[in-house]
């Protein structure tokens, strides 16, 4: 039986192996959690083609070819950025919204064995919450 894939909205990064952004590249480049590495599971190109195909076809369509891509993608970091990955490996993982992409990598993952972590309502919430801390900060 695989661990559960736990979600947090509060988390330290000391406490996982690594923190792992599935965005696309491009979206990894305008900004990321500090410490993260990027195993995008669509690149850019096939992000945009799953949003259009999505607007043009419909979700059934969009979601199949998206899952093949996906499947292709993670196993290409399994045998790669992961292939060396212990036992005890706990990842922390996000996307964008903490939805379709970081799910994806989190079940195969949790699959495996590991301990992994989704952070909850992805580097959207994150991003607002580090502004809800700056703007907590009294001006000096």
């Amino acid at each position: 039986m695989s661990p559960p894939i736990t979600r947090t909205s509060s988390w330290n990064s000391r406490d996982y192996s690594r923190i792992i952004d599935v965005r696309a590249p491009s979206e990894f480049a305008d900004d990321h959690v500090p410490g993260a590495i990027n195993l995008p599971v669509l690149d850019d190109a096939e992000r945009a083609e799953i949003g259009t195909l999505y607007k043009q076809v419909g979700a059934f369509e969009a979601k199949r070819r998206g899952a093949a891509l996906v499947a292709r993608n993670i196993s290409r970091h399994l045998d790669t950025e992961l292939s060396d990955a212990p036992r005890d490996f706990r990842p922390l993982v996000y996307c964008w919204r903490g939805g379709q992409r970081s799910g994806a990598m989190a079940r195969i993952l949790s699959e495996i064995g590991w301990k992994v972590t989704v952070i909850e309502g992805g580097y959207k919430a994150y991003r607002k919450s580090v502004l809800n801390q700056l703007d907590s900060i009294p001006p000096q």
